[in-house]
């Protein structure tokens, strides 16, 4: 009976400032609860956007997808957290600070991606307008096509050789164009047979040689853009006519340069094989 008096009596009797403690409590614990839905809220938000990251931007440009044990991170120990024990509504203040740190680390994370597939996308767009792409002769000025990469009878000794590139027979003087952005390393008479030679270093292991031009209209160091000229035909050097002798290289390795022809059909191709007259020019 007397404790009951007691709880009574102090439940009626509490001073002011109890119940403003008390009301303060209250008012923090539901400010707390607000707080931890919007965390929640900015949580899923961001699990949408970290979902398009890895299935999306970073699929597009060849990057590795980031795992979940690296976007979830460490929050710290039992010491981090420990402070908030002693606190009122200590459990629910721990919980809204884990999910707060959560958060920011997460944020951290996916900032620090964007910034990776923000450089990606620069280097692919660079990347886009350096690689050989296109005919370094128009297809209204070409006459044929003279000898294609692969293996053939050499002109001038008659026995089997590589051809390492492609041949391209007009008029001379007809206008010889970069096949993608890059920077002249060559432009001069070659020791060798290549003749009046422009050799264009595109950048990501790409190389293009243009050869026997009867004039160079570009100076080594100079850069160059797709579809600039680079120089005329001719026939200088090891030739028998007057063509364009042209190869693409990747990491200094020849290559077949019909496989950066974007500007020509499948069709359109084969049909330039067909036509071709096999004659070997160099």
């Amino acid at each position: 009976v007397g404790f009951g008096i007691m709880v009574a009596y102090t439940s009626l009797f509490a001073t002011p400032r109890s119940h403003v403690l008390q009301r303060d409590i209250s008012d923090r614990e539901i400010a707390l609860a607000m707080l931890r839905e919007r965390v929640e809220s900015s949580s899923r938000q961001l699990a949408i956007i970290e979902n398009r990251d890895n299935n999306l931007y970073r699929t597009i440009f060849e990057a590795d997808t980031i795992a979940s044990s690296i976007r979830e991170g460490g929050v710290g120990g039992v010491e981090r957290y420990g402070k908030y024990s002693t606190l009122p509504g200590g459990a629910l203040l721990r919980g809204v600070a884990q999910d707060i740190d959560k958060l920011t680390w997460r944020a951290y994370v996916q900032s620090k991606s964007f910034d990776d597939v923000s450089r990606l996308a620069y280097t692919k767009d660079r990347m886009v307008h350096c690689v050989p792409a296109i005919q370094p002769v128009s297809v209204q000025q070409l006459t044929r096509l003279s000898s294609p990469f692969g293996y053939r009878r050499d002109p001038f000794n008659h026995t089997a050789k590589m051809h390492t590139g492609m041949d391209f027979v007009g008029s001379y003087g007809t206008p010889i164009h970069a096949t993608g952005d890059g920077l002249v390393v060559v432009a001069s008479m070659s020791d060798g047979g290549y003749g009046r030679q422009v050799v264009i270093d595109h950048g990501f292991g790409y190389k293009t040689r243009y050869a026997h031009m009867s004039s160079i209209s570009v100076t080594e160091g100079e850069r160059v853009k797709r579809g600039q000229e680079v120089g005329k035909m001719g026939s200088t050097g090891r030739s028998t006519g007057t063509h364009l002798h042209y190869e693409v290289l990747v990491k200094n390795m020849p290559v077949n340069p019909a496989l950066y022809f974007s500007d020509v059909s499948e069709e359109e191709y084969e049909n330039m094989l067909a036509n071709a007259q096999i004659q070997q020019m160099d």
